[in-house]
């Protein structure tokens, strides 16, 4: 007997949506959790931990983003420089506070334009 995962359903109800015309992401979602909430399951402590975790550093990278573009602008160097250490971690330290072979550094490996 063939079981079929509610990843799979879920994908055949996309599938359905979309050939009677629903492709707005938000119209799907609404009908979805309407009619087909059953097949969502509930996230856990942790996952909700997790997706807060992710929202604050999405939020964090959005502003340093936007005050790095005003900089380029006023100033012709970023705000704040981003450098991904291992295991994925991101550092950031302002530009100004950089040393002058921090910044030769950055920009031989184009971090820094």
């Amino acid at each position: 007997m063939n079981k079929m995962t509610d990843e799979n359903k879920m994908r055949i109800i996309l599938n359905k949506l979309s050939a009677h015309g629903i492709t707005d992401e938000d119209e799907q979602l609404e009908i979805i959790m309407r009619d087909y909430s059953h097949l969502l399951s509930k996230p856990t402590e942790t996952e909700i931990e997790e997706m807060k975790q992710e929202m604050l550093i999405a939020a964090v990278e959005k502003a340093i983003a936007e005050l790095n573009r005003e900089s380029i602008k006023e100033n012709g160097y970023p705000f704040a420089v981003c450098e991904r250490k291992p295991g994925g971690v991101k550092r950031f330290k302002r530009y100004d506070a950089l040393t002058a072979e921090e910044i030769t550094d950055f920009r031989r490996r184009g971090v820094i334009l």
